[in-house]
């Protein structure tokens, strides 16, 4: 699910709108949150999904390594 573009939606890491929304901003994002998202959207490219690539950036991964 997208949100629209120009819109900038906050949602707590640990929320499951963090589990489902992929064009979210992600705050309160720990290591091991990080490492559950990318479980989550692990189907989902990096550069379509806003929560995937700050998981991957918190990790300091790049996309394939998780």
């Amino acid at each position: 699910m997208r949100v629209l573009p120009g819109r900038l939606l906050l949602v707590h890491a640990d929320s499951r709108l963090a589990e489902h929304l992929c064009g979210v901003q992600v705050m309160g994002l720990t290591e091991p949150r990080a490492r559950e998202l990318i479980d989550f959207h692990s189907e989902h490219q990096p550069d379509d999904c806003q929560v995937h690539l700050a998981s991957l950036e918190l990790l300091h991964l790049r996309p394939g390594q998780a």
